[in-house]
């Protein structure tokens, strides 16, 4: 039990980290993460060159899915419905972001993606804050990838939803 909880705190703390030499802090990107882990937990998209922080402690599970020809939801999307969808669509994001490592573009950071979804349950605007992998093609792959995901339609809307994510790379 010690362990899990010294290896959880190694990956906070890593995380917390700027990577590589010319990252800065940033505390707008701080007082938005914050935000976004209050609605959402993390998703940890790990390397598959070395096993990351986290190793074998944490590991998606593909949620269920979804009904095709479900009613609209009355109301606005609620927030678990959007973070399903996201889960959904881990191994998209997964594949952006091995890429980017096999090209020796990336190494450990987060980075939040912001949505706004219409009542028809589409993607209208999708923006990707990942100061530690501005310098990378991630955050443009990240976008190029939400912009295709549909969620389910609603009858009032738009639904703004941010979502955090975490790499860790080896």
């Amino acid at each position: 039990m010690m362990r899990v909880w010294m290896v959880a705190a190694v990956a906070l703390v890593g995380c917390n980290k700027p990577s590589g030499p010319s990252a800065k802090v940033d505390p707008a990107f701080d007082h938005k993460w914050q935000q976004a882990t209050s609605s959402a937990e993390p998703a940890y998209i790990e390397s598959q060159r070395g096993g990351g922080l986290l190793g074998e402690v944490r590991r998606a599970v593909d949620p269920p899915a979804a009904s095709g020809g479900a009613a609209p939801v009355q109301g606005t999307l609620p927030d678990p419905e959007v973070a399903l969808v996201i889960k959904r669509n881990l191994p998209a994001i997964k594949a952006c972001y091995e890429v980017e490592e096999r090209a020796g573009a990336v190494g450990s950071g987060k980075a939040i993606v912001a949505l706004e979804i219409d009542p028809a349950g589409t993607v209208q605007n999708v923006s990707v804050d990942a100061p530690a992998f501005a310098a990378s093609k991630l955050p443009a792959c990240i976008q190029a990838r939400a912009k295709g995901w549909t969620f389910p339609k609603f009858t009032e809307g738009p639904k703004k939803f941010s979502y955090p994510f975490v790499f860790v790379g080896s």
